[in-house]
């Protein structure tokens, strides 16, 4: 039972710290529509801001990993 525990510790890892290194990409690239500069620059933060939750929440993932072993 303690395999499966890590197991989905480990699913939850890997599926936040993807999302989270997606998100800081997509905040690099252009913006594709034309709007406004503060619509951009809004996008660019939300995305920033899921970028580094995602990868705190790896890094959670991580040290609980750790301690559960």
């Amino acid at each position: 039972m303690g395999n499966l525990f890590d197991a989905i510790l480990f699913t939850v890892l890997v599926a936040s710290a993807g999302l989270g290194i997606a998100s800081i990409i997509v905040a690099l690239l252009p913006p594709v529509t034309d709007s406004n500069n503060e619509d951009k620059l809004r996008g660019r933060i939300e995305a920033i801001f899921f970028g580094v939750a995602g990868i705190v929440i790896a890094l959670v993932m991580w040290l609980a990993m750790i301690f559960n072993a």
